[in-house]
């Protein structure tokens, strides 16, 4: 944000120099990164007068000029257009040192010499590009030393300031200069609005409109000013735009960008005549839309970009650009003025995806003060009239559904000297506080629109610490610092797995979130998530699978002989965008596994892991969370896993993931050509199944009795539903049912296979009898035989 000394001057009457302001604004949190005067210091240029000018004999766009000074006349060759005769005009002598870096020297161009040069403003340091050169508009002494005469009438200092993004209110000169007035204890004066408003017709009969996106424009208004002069805009307001880095164009575009940067709030000019109706609809973009902006490039607007339209055809995208069929030309007549308050969140999403950073993006995303419409609607509506002849149609269209409203805030002394290590009272503090123009109503603090990003207590802290001056605040010797942060019930949870993990004998790694584009889509269920600007083809696409990441790392330590591997990790992965700016993101937990079952020893043979180790580590971590109420099924509908060995784990009716085979193709899009398992959890989802909470309860001092039964049962029957139907109907003694054996084979029919159940019954209260248990016994058999069709194996 770059501000001028003498713009400030004209809010608040302050004597520091130019260096003393800067060191109290960085003071104050707006860091100073360059002061630099205006008119920068250059030697041997002095007032001229073309006495003629004429063309040179081998050039058709250079001329000969004849430029007279006190000391007598000079042969000239200029290549500018618009030189003329009759003109007062900055000379360099030869031997002139330019600001620019230039010592100029006699020269022959085109076999004609050259005995100095006629100077454009931007040879000067005045501005960034000149058309031509710069014609004086009143008559100055011939010889007159041209950096004495400039330093005197335009010598000022340009301020840049790095304005944090949460300070939008100070990327305007006002908002500098109110922080100015705070520190130096002068008072701000106000900008004086004054709208004459000529024409008997009214806005409201001229102009429909209607804000369809509440939630992307809350605000929206519009002015009418007719029969505008277009022309350049008058010295003084070049000056100021060109000292803050633009560049004007004509009176009406360069006072909207006056009032930008005086007041901080974007405007924007249509041609009236170019709007049908004419009408002014906000909506949000629609899919596929396209969009000719000012620049002259068509671009793809990213949905829900928030878009300004007339009757017929979209005209600016809100907040950030006009469009080529509504701008202002010379043949302009009448102007509709908009004047607008835009969501931050919209613009700076919009903003990114179209890869379209203007001043007026970068104010609204910043977010801008939505009662400064109103305010800088008509301070341009009134430079308008004193500028450009305009007519001002009577009243003003103003759309304002669901007014924002000022935040309010405790004022707790206390707590604002605790965090400062201050001893200010009540009236120093609430005298601090009303020097930004914030309002104290007794303990409450009343937050202005124009300050978003006070919030809490500590917001004000910060205020009354910066007024102060940080240097000035109380040092201790000591600071008392809490070691044992506070974590959130995510991470605690994530903890407790993490722990969990780890007593299993698993190593943590941590990949990355950002894969290429085959391993993203070996893993995706649907469409992966591109990312449009990627650092490489390597780092594309957002990961759907924590596998993605982790096979690369499985992949690395086989090339490097390291075999055994147990790997887990947990983090977020990516999935679709259902709807939002951003994709879903839940957190998901995998562990990978391949290798040896056991390390390699001289009386252990080499065996490699299989699917029922990968299952034995998910039935195990499943049972160390205290996860009960699960289910283990068959599942064939994975992506990336062999049908034949993979299983899901579900809840009630939620999957809570995936485990078995990794499926060799995918495996070999890592280059792994040995056996990979692995399972997947929704940690998400699973978090909503455990009991986090426990209770203790004593191990049981009496007994327990165990009964086997060996049932014979078809083949389709699963051993799952067996156990689960023993455990539901078994009795409130029964504490556990394990399978103990499964055989098919000899002296077993075909179709037909035998499962072996132990069943273990124990109470807390009594020891059990053996005619207790053995009635429970009969009774299962019975309804499981009946149930499953089944007999015993005898």
């Amino acid at each position: 944000m770059k501000v001028t000394y003498r713009w400030l001057k004209e809010f608040v009457d302050f004597k520091e120099t130019p260096a003393e302001l800067a060191g109290m604004l960085t003071e104050a949190g707006l860091e100073v990164e360059e002061v630099e005067p205006r008119i920068k210091p250059f030697t041997d240029v002095v007032v001229g007068y073309v006495n003629k000018a004429e063309k040179h004999p081998n050039a058709d766009k250079l001329s000969v000029c004849e430029v007279k000074t006190d000391e007598g006349t000079y042969q000239v060759i200029c290549g500018a257009p618009n030189v003329k005769q009759g003109q007062y005009v900055p000379f360099a002598k030869v031997g002139a040192q330019l600001p620019i870096g230039i010592k100029l020297k006699k020269a022959k161009i085109r076999g004609v010499e050259s005995f100095g040069m006629i100077c454009s403003k931007e040879e000067l340091g005045l501005e960034a590009h000149s058309d031509g050169i710069w014609a004086f508009d009143k008559e100055y002494p011939l010889g007159a030393d041209v950096y004495r005469l400039l330093e005197e009438e335009y010598q000022d200092w340009i301020f840049d300031i790095a304005i944090t993004p949460n300070r939008g209110d100070c990327l305007s000169v006002y908002g500098i200069a109110r922080e100015v007035a705070a520190l130096t204890g002068n008072p701000l004066k106000p900008i004086q609005v004054k709208v004459e408003e000529a024409s008997s017709e009214r806005v409201e009969d001229l102009v429909k409109i209607e804000i369809h996106d509440t939630e992307g424009c809350p605000r929206y208004a519009g002015r009418i000013i007719r029969n505008v002069k277009i022309a350049p805009s008058p010295e003084w307001m070049q000056q100021k735009l060109e000292a803050v880095g633009l560049r004007p164009i004509n009176n009406i575009v360069d006072i909207t960008n006056y009032v930008l940067m005086e007041l901080g709030h974007p405007l924007h000019a249509f041609d009236l005549a170019t709007l049908s109706g004419p009408e002014i609809h906000v909506r949000a973009s629609k899919p596929g839309e396209r969009f000719v902006t000012l620049d002259d490039k068509e671009r793809i607007l990213p949905e829900n970009t928030v878009m300004i339209c007339d009757a017929e055809k979209a005209v600016a995208i809100g907040g950030i650009m006009g469009g080529q069929n509504s701008e202002v030309s010379d043949s302009t007549q009448n102007i509709f003025l908009e004047s607008a308050y835009f969501k931050p969140e919209r613009i700076a999403t919009a903003s990114k995806r179209l890869g379209l950073s203007t001043d007026a993006s970068q104010r609204f995303e910043r977010g801008t003060d939505p009662e400064n419409v109103v305010r800088a609607i008509d301070r341009a509506a009134q430079l308008m009239v004193e500028l450009a002849d305009g007519e001002v149609v009577q009243g003003i269209y103003d759309v304002y559904p669901q007014p924002i409203k000022q935040n309010e805030i405790p004022l707790n002394t206390e707590r604002i000297n605790r965090i400062l290590g201050t001893d200010f009272d009540k009236e120093a503090i609430r005298q601090k506080l009303l020097s930004i123009q914030l309002q104290v109503k007794g303990d409450r603090v009343i937050v202005p629109t124009f300050r978003h990003d006070l919030s809490i207590v500590e917001d004000l802290a910060e205020e009354v610490a910066r007024l102060t001056g940080y240097s000035n605040l109380p040092a201790h010797d000591r600071a008392t610092i809490p070691y044992d942060m506070p974590i959130s019930e995510h991470e605690r949870q994530m903890r407790f797995f993490r722990e969990e993990l780890l007593a299993l004998g698993l190593q943590e790694i941590f990949t990355q979130s950002m894969v290429k584009k085959e391993e993203a889509f070996a893993f995706a269920s649907e469409e992966p998530i591109k990312i449009k600007n990627p650092v490489s083809d390597d780092m594309a696409f957002m990961r759907p699978s924590l596998l993605a990441g982790m096979l690369k790392a499985v992949s690395h330590n086989l090339n490097r002989n390291n075999r055994n591997l147990r790997f887990f990790e947990i983090g977020r992965i990516f999935t679709h965008f259902d709807g939002k700016n951003i994709p879903t993101q839940p957190y998901s937990l995998a562990v990978v596994i391949t290798g040896n079952r056991y390390l390699p020893a001289w009386n252990v043979s080499e065996q490699w892991v299989d699917f029922y180790d990968i299952k034995g580590y998910l039935e195990t971590f499943l049972r160390k969370i205290f996860l009960d109420n699960y289910q283990i099924i068959l599942y064939d509908k994975s992506k990336y896993m062999t049908p034949e060995e993979t299983i899901a784990i579900q809840s009630g009716d939620e999957l809570l993931g995936v485990g078995g085979r990794i499926h060799p193709d995918v495996c070999a899009v890592f280059d792994i050509e040995h056996p990979v398992f692995a399972f997947e959890l929704n940690v998400d989802v699973l978090t909503k199944h455990v009991l986090f909470e426990r209770q203790y309860q004593p191990i049981p001092k009496f007994p327990y009795s165990e009964r086997d039964i060996a049932l014979l049962l078809d083949e389709g029957i699963t051993a799952a539903d067996v156990v689960e139907f023993v455990k539901k109907n078994g009795g409130s003694l029964l504490q556990s049912v394990d399978i103990f054996d499964v055989y098919q084979g000899d002296k077993i029919p075909a179709g037909k296979r035998s499962l072996g159940l132990r069943l273990r019954y124990q109470s807390a209260e009594r020891t059990l009898s053996d005619r207790e248990v053995d009635k429970y016994f009969r009774q299962i058999i019975n309804k499981t035989t009946k149930h499953f069709s089944a007999s015993l194996r005898k």
